[in-house]
């Protein structure tokens, strides 16, 4: 009977039969030897006496997802006791009629299994776990209410439906109940029988009615409830009357999402609660400061996203509060200035999304053990208290964000040596980043974006070695970037955009090879991009070095398998070809190389940019975490019922409120992207170059496509009839080139389209005018002598108009053919100079008066020059220095500025120091560059002409208006009355913000005014 080591025969050969599911490597002991021992096998236990197998654990040992597994396998093991299957996800089973009888432990969650227990004849079954197990069907066709000796049932994250049968009331010796995460609807059955159930979840179901307390009332033993609806099927009553105190006493109540208006009275009976959720609810009213006097057990309390109000009071005496989050209501005022003497042992604090204001409270500093605080988006102020930056020296996460804190941080004394995540964005922090975040070794996030910050980037920066997320736009920061975080391993997220870094990039810079998003964008780096930064990681996804000084050619050194989904290169100084290299990039989604000297034809190779071309999937673009940055912290709270109704620790996730923000110019303004609209942009914008050649025909196939601008190139040719295969786009720009021949009548084809622009060409013959195109304004075909249609109020049956002279009539800078008016002019200079030598002459006390008169005059011209004529054209390099050494500060700084060369950062810099700024060229040069240089007008940008239609003032006067209102002195140079009149008529309108704003995004960083081309000389060099 037995084998020769005491395991059954039988029982052998049934584990031999079993193995063939399972993996290999795990069951390499299960060896078809006479000699080899069963009872010794890997997860297999025998009783010592009998030599039985009483305990199987085969969790996560089957071979295959696949797996049909066959339960009559488990027959001959007549005294089974434990069986775990668990997380094996087999995709059925062959039912077991009844061998089983003393099986007392059954695991089958994590499995896709389909059956019933009914002809099981479980009837010793003590634990039952069906965890997500893809079961459905109703829970009386399961067969529960015959195991009436269970005492832990889970049943949660299937798929049962209809009511709770009120047969579980028979279940008298259950401890455990779990029924959350299924499809179950109906009331909720009074379960009052059931007098030994300590752990009941129902939560997040279909229940419907009214839910009272007072069917738990009589639970003695019931110490962890939870209860959430999914819906708004279900309501608690929230107030009810007891004859008697109820005689459970919970340790644990989840009632979160059951649309609570009110905290339940059932809640005024508990003396035991050690962790509550109210959260998601609607609860109005003050902070419940009885639910801490009453409870003076409670470790954690949640009532986040309700609509509580008022100030935070707290117990009088002091509470073991471990655990306080009321993020998102609407609490205002002060903090206590005694919170951290009635809650010293607080762990973990959220006050965020709330309305507090003040300052920090001193005492926070005695909460020595807490270790993160989230006190973002409310209004407060004032500088860190230093008995907080050095008292609470076990926080690990800091979350300032969008408040008003000012004053500098990180001092020398900080103690936060256990920093892991700081978030101090938009506030109004400044000066240096001193050296006490040095002391911070963990640190693995630290966002200091929209402050005041100024000095250099620390080179000690580069030496945290666990450094994942670095974002420090948005400030003032001066000087170059170090070359140490390059040495930052870990590194995901660099962005050190706006701020005033200077210099060019060590050619030596390498990026982190867990680099996915690099943004250096509205800086003044100049020199060469550094080859590391496209020769891509399989990592990087966003690139943008947009509005910097970049020159030279785009260096592209392709790795394998690029993932490059934004590549933003425009407003820098670029040159050279596109290089084909870029189409290498297969899932790029937005590409901005405008507002560059690139040259060359538009690569036909595009179309090997699959984004472009094919239908969106999950595998391209943006992935949903950079939307908002995530990260994982320790969460003390209770998860779920571990059978043995202690508290685990498990994690949660962290958010932060810095979203990936792209830049890109779409229906003719300047847009920002976030978040998780960016999977659905594509766009790519080469305006503003020296490109030339025909648009390739192969454009059309980028079906996919959104936003395409190739405005202000030198392109010739016809546009292509395939742009009616741009089925997705939104936004065409093709206007200031040399596009002949007519508009493809197919386009109308196009019925997403809803900025079209082809003005300032040479295109002929019928404007379209069905579908989209009967919606463009004449403006969108402007300047295009041979076009004709009912748009552009134009009669295809006549001549063609010619070009109309309005731009030489809105700015005549040219010099008046007046010689009359000249020499008389001069004869009145002569007569007059010549009698007034004659009177001095004659009168010596005169003359004297007049010598010591031209004296002091030259004295002061000295010093005007000196302040005035000799500060022109001067770059915020200039202008430093000349504050540093010049004993007169300058008053003025004469400087060509339009919207095409907008130098908001030399502006800003001058007005700090009380230096007047004067533009010499407030329109851009108008006709005269345009004839001479080759260079275009602002003055048709379509964005600034909406502008003029909209306040119904001329593109001119909007100019000059939006000068004025940057405290900035125009000076436009005419001699026409009529030009005269219309640069003073400036005075009875106002630019919004918003439109501001909206004028910004036409800079093109481009001098019209620029001697090199006249002279043949660089004075900007």
């Amino acid at each position: 009977m037995h084998g020769n080591k005491g395991c059954l025969e039988n029982e052998r050969i049934a584990l031999l039969e079993i193995k063939p599911f399972m993996e290999k490597a795990t069951v390499e002991s299960w060896v078809d030897d006479r000699v080899s021992d069963c009872c010794d096998w890997y997860r297999v236990e025998c009783n010592t006496t009998t030599g039985r197998v009483m305990n199987l654990s085969l969790s996560g040992l089957l071979y295959e997802s696949t797996t049909i597994l066959n339960f009559s396998l488990f027959q001959p093991f007549e005294q089974l006791q434990i069986l775990d299957l668990s997380f094996n996800f087999f995709q059925g089973w062959v039912d077991n009629r009844g061998n089983l009888r003393n099986l007392e432990f059954l695991d089958l969650s994590f499995n896709r299994i389909r059956g019933s227990l009914q002809q099981a004849n479980l009837r010793n079954l003590k634990f039952l776990d069906l965890t997500d197990s893809g079961m459905n069907g109703s829970l009386q066709e399961l067969g529960i209410c015959k195991l009436k000796n269970l005492f832990e049932l889970d049943l949660s994250d299937n798929n049962f439906e209809g009511h709770i049968p009120p047969c579980v009331n028979n279940l008298t010796i259950l401890r455990a109940l779990d029924l959350s995460s299924n499809q179950l609807t109906g009331n909720i059955p009074s379960l009052n029988l059931m007098q030994s159930i300590e752990y009941l979840s129902l939560q997040y179901n279909n229940f419907e009615g009214l839910f009272s307390f007072g069917s738990l009332a009589n639970l003695s033993k019931l110490e962890i409830f939870k209860l959430s609806t999914e819906d708004s099927t279900l309501q608690v009553l929230e107030t009810e009357i007891f004859l008697r105190p109820p005689k459970s006493q919970l340790k644990f109540l989840y009632l979160s999402e059951c649309n609570l208006h009110g905290i339940p009275s059932f809640l005024m009976y508990q003396h035991s609660l050690e962790f509550i959720d109210l959260s998601h609810n609607k609860v109005v009213g003050m902070f419940p400061t009885w639910l801490l006097h009453n409870n003076t057990r409670l470790q954690s309390m949640y009532l986040i996203n309700n609509s509580l109000s008022g100030i935070l009071q707290l117990p009088n005496s002091t509470h073991d509060l471990l655990q306080l989050r009321i993020s998102n209501n609407n609490l205002s005022g002060q903090l206590p200035m005694n919170i951290g003497v009635i809650h010293p042992r607080l762990v973990d604090l959220n006050l965020s999304k709330n309305s507090f204001e003040g300052y920090i409270p001193w005492s926070m500093g005695e909460m020595k053990s807490l270790n993160k605080l989230d006190l973002s988006s409310n209004n407060f102020s004032g500088e860190l208290p230093k008995s907080f930056v050095s008292g609470c020296s076990s926080l690990e996460l800091l979350k300032l964000s969008n408040n008003n804190f000012h004053g500098e941080i990180f001092p020398e004394f900080m103690n936060m040596t256990q920093l892991q995540w700081i978030f101090l964005d938009n506030n109004q922090f400044g000066g240096k980043i001193q050296d006490g975040l040095w002391k911070a070794r963990f640190l693995s996030i630290l966002d200091l974006s929209s402050n005041s910050f100024s000095g250099q980037i620390p080179d000690w920066i580069g030496n945290f070695s666990l450094l994942e997320t670095l974002v420090l736009s948005n400030n003032s920061l001066e000087g170059g970037v170090p070359i140490h975080l390059s040495n930052l391993g870990r590194l995901s997220i660099l962005d050190i955009s706006e701020n005033r870094l200077s210099g060019s990039m060590a050619s030596s810079f390498n990026l982190s090879s867990s680099m996915v998003k690099l943004c250096l964008q509205n800086n003044a780096l100049n020199g060469s991009i550094p080859n590391a930064f496209l020769r891509t990681t399989d990592q990087l996804l966003i690139l943008d070095l947009s509005d910097n000084k970049f020159s030279g050619s785009i260096p592209i050194q392709i790795d394998e398998d690029p993932k490059l989904g934004v590549l933003l290169l425009g407003g820098n100084h670029l040159e050279g070809h596109i290089p084909h290299e870029l189409c290498q990039f297969m899932f790029l989604s937005i590409l901005d190389l405008s507002r560059n000297i690139l040259n060359g034809t538009i690569p036909s190779c595009f179309t090997n940019i699959l984004t472009w071309v094919e239908q969106r999937n999950a595998t391209y673009g943006i992935p949903p975490e950079l939307g908002g940055w995530q990260m994982t912290g320790i969460d003390n709270s209770v998860s779920s019922y571990n059978f043995t109704l202690g508290f685990e620790q498990v994690y949660s996730r962290v958010e932060s409120n810095q979203e990936t923000e792209i830049g890109f110019v779409s229906k003719n303004r300047y847009e920002s992207y976030k978040g998780s609209i960016l999977n659905y942009m594509l766009g790519i914008d080469l305006s503003s170059n020296e490109l030339t050649g025909d648009i390739p025909t192969d454009i059309g196939n980028l079906q996919q496509i959104i936003a395409m601008n190739l405005s202000r190139n030198f392109l010739s040719g016809s546009i292509p009839e395939s742009f009616s295969n741009l089925t997705n786009i939104e936004s065409l720009d093709l206007s200031h080139n040399k596009l002949s021949g007519r508009i493809p009548p197919q386009l109308t084809q196009l019925n997403r389209l809803g900025t079209f622009n082809v003005s300032f060409n040479n295109l002929s013959g019928p404007v379209p005018d069905t579908g989209q195109f009967g919606t463009f304004i004449e403006s969108s075909y402007g300047s295009n002598p041979g076009l004709c249609g009912p748009q552009i109020k134009r009669s295809c049956s006549s001549e063609p108009a010619t070009p109309s002279n309005a731009r030489e009539d809105q700015e005549d800078e040219s010099a008046i053919d007046m010689v009359s008016f000249y020499w008389s002019l001069f004869a009145s200079y002569v007569t007059t100079i010549m009698c007034f030598v004659l009177i001095l002459w004659l009168n010596s006390d005169w003359r004297k008066l007049w010598f010591c008169f031209i004296d002091a005059c030259i004295i002061s011209c000295y010093c005007w020059i000196l302040r005035n004529v000799f500060h022109s054209n001067y770059d915020v390099f200039l202008t430093r220095d000349c504050l540093g050494y010049s004993k007169v500060k300058p008053a003025v700084n004469q400087i060509e500025t339009h919207p095409y060369f907008q130098r908001d950062s030399l502006v800003r810099f001058c007005q700090k120091h009380g230096i007047c700024v004067t533009a010499h060229t407030p329109l851009g040069g108008a006709i005269a560059n345009a004839k001479r240089f080759g260079s275009i007008s602002c003055l048709d940008d379509p964005v600034l002409k909406d502008l003029a239609e909209k306040y119904k003032k001329s593109v001119v006067q909007i100019v000059l208006r939006r000068g004025i209102q940057r405290n900035t002195i125009v000076i436009p140079k005419t001699s026409s009355v009529k030009r005269l009149k219309e640069n003073f008529n400036v005075f009875d309108f106002k630019i919004t913000e918003e439109d501001m704003e909206i004028i910004k995004g036409v800079d093109r960083k481009h001098r019209t005014n620029h001697p090199t081309k006249a002279w043949g000389l660089d004075p900007y060099a």
